[in-house]
């Protein structure tokens, strides 16, 4: 009977751990959502993959393609369709929570610190990602290889445990060839959880296991696209690429800001002192003091080197917290109803501004707020002039009937200048096949349109997603007229987001047959139709 009821226990226990994890990850699918930056190059890369293209040959990126893999998956299964990225989003979120319960799990957490560390990561890292992003999808494998490695210390004493530790460093590696800069620091943190390990073990195996099974998996991921530009696309700080790491930047910014790292970074250190000096440490403790500060490192340094979006690096609240609510469980009598149900309030209340864009669809519409010109207030104290005001008003954008763009709002002049443009397209293809250059966000009109996609860089940063080489390139065939369209948007206060001497060429050697706003929600933008002239 203890049995049945410890197992009925257990599944209750789980089961709150996993439903703010997939209440937060498929809230977003039941709402229509905004066009948003860089979906383009994430529709894009996964469109390339899951035709089969090879990235470095077909498709030049300036990092690895595992950012691109799942979606492209995902595109196989469902269409290629924006709304198909939000449901990968969706599925990765999911993974990514259920993952930090795993670190938790062997790193000794107690089941209530558990559902309560899972709620904060679920209001602050989950539900905010609705789209995928290199960026957040490189946190999310390395999770999952910080999970294997979790488990490996937890079961080392077993004969198979090696494979946990291999695993660990399969997607630590692929977490590497997701983003580079959160990658390598995924790998140090691993890398440094393991030394100490081995230290406190006497062994130095489980350390070239796995660094070993890294460089294995590194030479898999590089040998077989050196044949096709690898180290040209790849950024490790090399021309024409440059390096990202400022030490400076690092700290300026640090000092400036990051006011929660600090605060955690003293009380996980603080929490460790006192700890250590009143009743011992041990070797699982250390590492889940190691593991805090390490997150917290990382998140420090991630967020300048990976500065787009600003709160890509907000997984470490979650981590501290949960760091924090360990040692503070074991306290006498703190673990109560009365302590849960308080910490589930005051958890609520302190992220309430991401629950609170979806309440507000429904709250908005009881207390409909008035606003009076006339009347100073917190609405109307500021006059900005529309011209100077680089954020879009998203309630008035309208959905597309395209099944590629489905389920995803846009200006209304963007919805009809995808028409108009697909209209265009077509209108040429009934003559012969058309060369077109989409050097836009509006990526998915390849699969609307029906074109092919030119051997290139995947995205048009010059500097970034491409280089001079392939500026040259480009700038030739204009002056030779070989584009049929081109789709080029025109974004002036961002640095050659879309190169500015395309532009130039365009206006000298094609005709600019119309124009109409950008998907963008901040630092607006005006897209291009642009065919040669007569």
């Amino acid at each position: 009977m203890l049995y049945i009821n410890n197992k009925l226990q257990d599944r209750l226990t789980f089961a709150a751990e996993l439903l703010p994890i997939l209440i937060t990850s498929l809230l977003p699918l039941f709402f229509d959502l905004s066009y948003q930056i860089n979906l383009y190059m994430l529709w894009e890369g996964a469109y390339r993959l899951s035709l089969f293209q090879i990235p470095y040959k077909d498709f030049g990126i300036p990092m690895g393609i595992y950012g691109w893999v799942i979606p492209a998956l995902f595109f196989k299964i469902f269409g290629a369709s924006l709304y198909t990225l939000a449901q990968t989003q969706a599925f990765m979120n999911i993974i990514s929570g259920l993952s930090f319960r795993w670190i938790l799990v062997n790193a000794g957490a107690s089941a209530w610190v558990r559902i309560l560390s899972i709620v904060v990561f679920s209001l602050t890292y989950i539900l905010g990602l609705y789209w995928p992003q290199y960026n957040h999808t490189v946190i999310v494998f390395q999770l999952i290889g910080l999970g294997f490695l979790f488990k490996y210390f937890s079961v080392s004493s077993h004969s198979r445990s090696w494979v946990h530790l291999i695993l660990s460093a399969l997607f630590l590696t692929i977490s590497f060839f997701t983003k580079q800069d959160a990658g390598a620091l995924a790998l140090l943190i691993a890398i440094f959880l393991v030394s100490y390990y081995c230290v406190a073990q006497k062994t130095i195996l489980p350390l070239l296991l796995l660094t070993g099974a890294v460089t294995v998996f590194f030479v898999l991921n590089i040998v077989p696209f050196l044949d096709f530009d690898f180290g040209y696309w790849f950024n490790y700080g090399q021309l024409p690429h440059y390096g990202r790491i400022s030490l400076y930047d690092i700290i300026r910014v640090n000092m400036q800001e990051s006011r929660w790292e600090k605060i955690y970074f003293i009380l996980v250190v603080g929490i460790f002192l006192y700890r250590k000096k009143n009743f011992g440490t041990t070797v699982n403790e250390n590492l889940f003091t190691l593991l805090a500060l390490g997150i917290l490192t990382q998140a420090m340094i991630f967020q300048v080197t990976s500065y787009v979006p600003r709160d890509n690096n907000i997984f470490f609240h979650a981590f501290s917290i949960a760091y924090i609510l360990h040692f503070l469980f074991k306290l006498p009598g703190f673990n109560s109803w009365q302590s849960i149900v308080i910490l589930l309030i005051m958890i609520g209340i302190w992220w309430s501004e991401k629950t609170w864009k979806y309440a507000d669809k429904f709250i908005s519409k009881i207390f409909t707020p008035t606003i009076n010109k006339e009347v100073v207030s917190i609405n109307t104290y500021i006059l900005t002039p529309p011209e100077c005001n680089i954020y879009a008003n998203v309630s008035t954008w309208q959905l597309s009937s395209r099944e590629a763009f489905k389920k995803v709002r846009m200006p209304a002049t963007t919805v009809a200048g995808i028409e108009k443009t697909i209209e265009t397209i077509h209108t040429i293809k009934s003559v012969k096949n058309p060369r077109v250059l989409n050097m836009s966000e509006l990526t998915p009109l390849a699969k609307e349109a029906g074109y092919t996609l030119e051997q290139g860089p995947l995205w048009y940063h010059l500097g970034v997603g491409m280089f001079n080489r392939e500026l040259h390139v480009i700038l030739s065939k204009i002056e030779n007229n070989y584009y049929d369209v081109v789709i080029f948007e025109n974004i002036p206060t961002l640095n050659n987001f879309y190169p500015f001497e395309v532009r130039e060429a365009l206006l000298r050697k094609y005709s600019l047959a119309y124009t109409f706003d950008a998907p963008r929600i901040v630092y607006p933008g005006t897209i291009e139709v642009y065919l040669p002239q007569k």
